[in-house]
């Protein structure tokens, strides 16, 4: 079973480009059509997000409420890196501030295809055996120099919001 490193994190503005899709866990899962094209539009203009913070690059995972969603199992999905809470949003893209909380930390290794095994393990294996409940602020992926997007070494970090149950 994965372990988590249970850790405080501060608030953190994200800039970057949105999109729905439905989640990995979901029999309709579309997430490898519309994150990977998400992220090369990212490559592309990166360079126009100002007050950029860092080299690391993130994937925030969040849900609007149920009235708002098309499908179910839909979630958003921001493709981004963080910046200057203040900084100008680019046109087309979007700005989301994570509240500051309780994330379990996850290591994901091997290929980027394969994280739908990793968030089995959290949500179906972890999270229930776990003294902790998902707090729903945001799921958080880290991309940083250990990732290699074709790697089978490759590693990202997973973090989910938690509280206790």
């Amino acid at each position: 079973m994965l372990e988590p490193r249970i850790i405080e994190k501060p608030a953190m503005t994200i800039i970057g480009l949105e999109a729905s899709f439905l989640h990995g866990l979901s029999p309709q899962t579309n997430n490898f059509q519309v994150i990977p094209p998400l992220w090369d539009r990212l490559w592309k203009r990166s360079s126009e997000i100002p007050g950029r913070i860092g080299h690391a690059m993130y994937g925030i995972i969040y849900g609007r409420p149920e009235e708002q969603r098309s499908h179910p199992d839909e979630l958003q999905y921001i493709a981004g890196v963080p910046s200057l809470p203040a900084a100008a949003v680019p046109e087309g893209m979007v700005s989301r501030t994570i509240p500051a909380g309780t994330f379990a930390v996850f290591l994901h290794r091997g290929p980027i295809q394969k994280i739908g095994e990793t968030c089995h393990e959290i949500y179906r294996v972890w999270l229930p055996q776990s003294r902790w409940q998902h707090a729903e602020i945001a799921d958080v992926e880290l991309y940083d120099e250990r990732f290699d997007c074709e790697g089978k070494v490759s590693e990202m970090e997973y973090w989910i919001s938690v509280g206790p149950r």
